[in-house]
């Protein structure tokens, strides 16, 4: 029994130091690899935002209807409205082909729309009618739409340059538009972002990679974010070309009194081309650990006004003229950041279990087995000298006794010399027999019985 458990411990000691060295090794290298995968972005991502205009805090506007849209229907009147709004942005964004281990492909549609304008001082709400572009009626309540596909880097979340494409008029026989030059980020952030990083954003209005700075450290939701602030300034639309023209509705000519514009050398009747400006301002709060956007605001602002060069001879009135087309500044709203915090401290806490929980763990359980694995080596080196010992001090442990090996076996077989050799026609039973033991007769005393009794 006591040999057989000496083997057992012999096999398995081997294989606890093998475990517990392969435990060890899993926890020194495991996190950087575990990590990695979970810091990448997931291939299942399907996010659904909605974000809604708020008032800037140095704005006197009304908070019910914070924003402002020139109305389209005032393009048949005599001169231009501009009404003040609420606008409503929803953005669902999912992984679509191609996608594999280091790229994938995010699809991304948006709607702008207008729930309610302020109209004489009450609340009217447009409808939506989901015509087309040019047989939409002046008053539906569609701002802007469009769907953004580009590949990004699944580890960094930077574009790539295998896809890059917008279409601005979702639906329509309109193609999508290749943008070039896409460096800046929109939907992820890398994992690890710091505050001194060099992080971009790319406006699909502009077209234009926004540089962007720390602000601070704040706390969204329960998560603790960092404050990313960028601004992109003034861009004439109208020099943003798909083809040969100018994007419509980016230059518009109108008389002089449908703009509004007043003042010394400028007449009611005269023609007067403007372009299409826009300005894009941005804040972001960002989890530093997994990369995801938690909350965001951006403050979109166009304008129609005078060309960069215009000619000398334009009167000072119309260099100066501006008027709104579009302002308003909208934040994601509370379920949305709930929604992201959750995501953020969801995919903080599986980076936490890779990086932290599991290696300790495997690293505790890989010293026990070593230690276990140590103990058995030696519990089974002890046991088989023990054994071995046993044996040979003459106790039965159910094996015959063993006989010292002589160069030439010998045998007791009926001759006169107890030393000769065993010849080769000896009968194997008489064999057997003849070599047990026999008693020394010399050193045997012979007891007489009879004297022994007559002493008595």
């Amino acid at each position: 029994m006591a040999v057989g458990r000496s083997r057992l411990a012999r096999v398995i000691g081997p294989i606890l130091i093998f475990v517990g060295a392969l435990l060890i090794t899993s926890a020194i290298a495991g996190p950087v690899y575990v990590a990695g995968k979970l810091t990448t972005i997931p291939l299942n991502l399907d996010i659904t935002t909605v974000a809604r205009s708020e008032k800037p805090a140095d704005s006197q506007a009304d908070a019910q209807f914070p924003a402002r849209q020139l109305d389209l229907c005032s393009f048949t009147k005599p001169k231009a409205v501009v009404n003040d709004v609420s606008v409503t942005t929803q953005t669902r964004t999912l992984v679509t082909s191609p996608s594999d281990k280091k790229t994938m492909t995010v699809q991304s549609g948006m709607s702008m729309v207008v729930p309610s304008i302020k109209t004489k001082g009450e609340p009217r709400h447009p409808e939506l009618t989901g015509a087309a572009k040019n047989e939409r009626p002046c008053d539906d309540g569609l701002v802007q739409a469009w769907l953004d596909r580009v590949s990004l880097d699944r580890e960094t979340g930077k574009p790539t340059d295998k896809i890059s494409e917008a279409t601005y008029s979702p639906g329509e026989s309109a193609p999508a538009v290749k943008i070039a030059d896409r460096q800046g980020l929109q939907y992820r952030f890398p994992a690890d972002t710091t505050q001194d990083g060099q992080y971009s954003f790319f406006d699909l209005v502009t077209r234009k990679n926004v540089g962007l700075k720390f602000v601070e450290e704040k706390e969204v939701s329960g998560t603790n974010t960092l404050h990313f602030q960028g601004t992109q300034d003034w861009v004439d639309l109208s020099t943003i070309r798909d083809g040969s023209d100018a994007t419509l509705g980016t230059v518009l000519t109108k008389t002089a009194g449908w703009w509004g514009i007043e003042g010394p050398g400028v007449d009611a009747k005269d023609d007067i081309t403007l372009n299409r400006w826009a300005k894009t301002s941005v804040d972001l709060w960002v989890d530093p650990k997994s990369g995801i956007i938690v909350d965001q605001s951006l403050h979109y602002t166009q304008q129609f006004r005078t060309p960069a060069q215009v000619s000398p001879n334009t009167a000072k009135p119309v260099r100066d003229f501006r008027l709104e087309v579009f302002d308003a500044q909208q934040r994601w709203v509370d379920a949305t950041v709930r929604s992201q915090a959750e995501a953020a401290k969801s995919a903080q806490n599986r980076i936490a279990v890779a990086k932290y929980v599991v290696p300790a763990a495997g690293g505790v359980l890989g010293v026990i087995a070593l230690g276990l694995g140590a103990f058995a080596l030696v519990l089974g080196r002890r046991a088989a000298p023990a054994a071995g010992g046993r044996s040979g001090g003459g106790s039965y442990d159910g094996a015959a006794p063993s006989a010292p090996l002589d160069d030439e076996p010998t045998a007791h077989v009926g001759g006169d010399d107890p030393t000769a050799p065993l010849g080769s026609d000896a009968d194997p039973a008489t064999e057997a027999f003849s070599a047990q033991p026999r008693p020394d007769e010399s050193r045997t005393e012979a007891i007489d019985f009879r004297k022994r009794d007559d002493r008595r």
